[in-house]
């Protein structure tokens, strides 16, 4: 089984680049916990410490065969052959100490795509977002030409794009 995170920081800057640190110093030991409770730990992690921002996070557990397990905190939910993966959206990772995340579990052998939100507000020179519907339309392609088009879009915030594929095993 191997786990998955995706995460962007709000800001910019030292400020940000700090709390990324933070969230990857947490992470550095976590390799059993669930989805929803290693978000849950994150969040308790940072609470108090985004100087009023926020972490948006998602986070997938790729068990053998074709089970994934789920859990959202305000970021862009995946894509499954071109379609958004619907998800329980949580709160944003340093919002409330409080929060919780649930899980959801999907059954698939198909490659599934995390994105940061770079990729849906790409801005041309008529400023027209690439938004939702182009987004989802690119993600049935390889990861590099879904940043490579977001970024010929016009790129104003960082992009992050990763596809996840099953191989089968080889012995």
């Amino acid at each position: 089984r191997v786990l998955f995170r995706s995460g962007d920081v709000s800001g910019k800057g030292l400020d940000a680049a700090m709390l990324v640190a933070s969230v990857l110093g947490s992470l550095a030991n976590e390799i059993e916990r669930s989805p929803a409770q290693l978000l849950e730990y994150l969040n308790r992690a940072v609470a108090g410490k985004t100087g009023g921002g926020f972490i948006t996070a998602c986070c997938a557990r790729f068990y053998p065969g074709k089970r994934v397990v789920i859990a959202n905190a305000g970021h862009i939910s995946p894509y499954l052959d071109g379609r958004e993966v619907l998800l329980e959206n949580g709160l944003p990772l340093g919002v409330s100490p409080q929060a919780n995340y649930s899980e959801t579990e999907i059954q698939t052998s198909s490659a599934i795509t995390f994105l940061s939100d770079g990729v849906v507000e790409a801005r041309n020179a008529k400023g027209e977002l690439l938004g939702f519907d182009r987004m989802a339309a690119l993600t049935t392609k390889p990861a590099a030409a879904i940043a490579d088009a977001a970024q010929r879009w016009g790129q104003e915030d960082d992009i992050t794009v990763l596809t996840v594929a099953r191989s089968p095993l080889t012995r």
